[in-house]
Parts: C-alpha cells; sequence; structure tokens
C-alpha cells in the first residue's frame, strides 16, 4: 500500500512553513479533522449494517407498501454508501474502507448479499 498524503495534510504543511500555522492551531485542525472522520466512519459502519439487515425486513415485510418503502430506504442507503466511499478515497483515508472489508472478509471485488434466499 501506497503512502498517500492528502490535501488538508500538504495544506497544513505549507501553512506551518510560512509560519501562518503555529503548533496548537495545528493540533487544533488535526484533532477536529480526526474527530470528523471518526463520525464519518460511524455512519458508514452503520450504513453498511443496514445493507446487512434491510433484505431481511424486506422478506418479512408484512405489506407489499412496506416492502416498496424499504427497497426504496434500500437503494438510498446504497448510494449512501458510495458517497461515503468516494469522500474517503478523496481525502486518502480509503484504508476505512478495506477495514470494513478485513473485518467482514470482503474482498475488495465482494460486497454484502443484498437478496435473502
Amino acid at each position: 500500500m501506497k503512502n498517500s498524503v492528502n490535501k488538508a495534510d500538504k495544506k497544513i504543511v505549507l501553512q506551518k512553513e510560512k509560519g501562518i500555522l503555529n503548533e496548537s492551531a495545528l493540533e487544533t485542525k488535526k484533532e477536529y479533522r480526526n474527530i470528523f472522520v471518526e463520525e464519518l466512519k460511524e455512519i458508514y459502519f452503520s450504513e453498511k449494517a443496514q445493507i446487512i439487515s434491510i433484505p431481511i425486513l424486506i422478506k418479512n415485510a408484512a405489506t407489499e407498501e412496506l416492502a416498496t418503502a424499504l427497497q426504496v430506504h434500500l437503494q438510498f442507503t446504497e448510494e449512501h454508501i458510495k458517497r461515503l466511499e468516494d469522500f474517503f478515497n478523496s481525502i486518502g483515508e480509503a484504508n476505512i474502507i478495506l477495514k470494513y472489508e478485513a473485518m467482514y472478509g470482503l474482498s475488495s471485488s465482494q460486497k454484502p448479499q443484498n437478496k435473502i434466499n
């Protein structure tokens, strides 16, 4: 895995070199970024868990209307996951996606099953 430096890190280094950023401001920025990424990671893992549970709910839905609503929710959830993965890749945090896949024994070509037989 190659070492990637994201845009935010490059900007911080440049500001520090120019004397615009002091150490305490640098630490604060890194802290805020870490909190933000951790929150998004929790959302990502929750959305991935929904991808597994929603098909079960669809299968056990009492009415066709409920099953249809859950199917729409599943589509929105898949879109959320895609946007989060795009975001993590854009900030150089693709390891979050790999970490999820490793935790659940998935390869990058495998995705959680959306349909329950």
